[in-house]
């Protein structure tokens, strides 16, 4: 016989732990993607700059000297994973990192590699 005060069993699952664990790895695949992009390019754009003989912008310049710095951000994301001081929400916040790093950082590359070809163009 059921026991007619008790609350009923909830028909609605809680939420997979594996998400969290999605969001971990898309952010970590987000951030190598954002330190492997320059690192395959931006050595081809200095050749370019290097026969321009023009002053670079400081953003291209330091995109040019530092671009090896980038592979930070797929160690922050594991940090994050590491050491967030909410234990349920490392995964999502180190995530969440990831994909920040990549709609931010990779936009910013491109526009420090295309700055000196505009700069360029208005002196022609």
């Amino acid at each position: 016989m059921s026991d007619p005060y008790r609350a009923p069993a909830s028909a609605i699952p809680s939420a997979p732990k594996s998400a969290g664990t999605a969001w971990f790895v898309i952010g970590l695949a987000c951030a190598a993607l954002t330190a492997l992009v320059p690192t395959l390019i931006v050595p081809s754009f200095g050749e370019v700059f290097r026969g321009f003989g023009a002053p670079l912008p400081w953003s291209t310049q330091w995109l040019l000297r530092g671009y090896l710095a980038l592979w930070i951000l797929p160690v922050l994301v594991v940090l994050l994973r590491l050491f967030w001081p909410w234990p349920q929400r490392r995964m999502q916040t180190a995530g969440g990192f990831g994909v920040l790093c990549a709609l931010l950082v990779l936009p910013a590359c491109v526009a420090a590699l295309y700055l000196p070809i505009f700069a360029l163009s208005k002196t022609i």
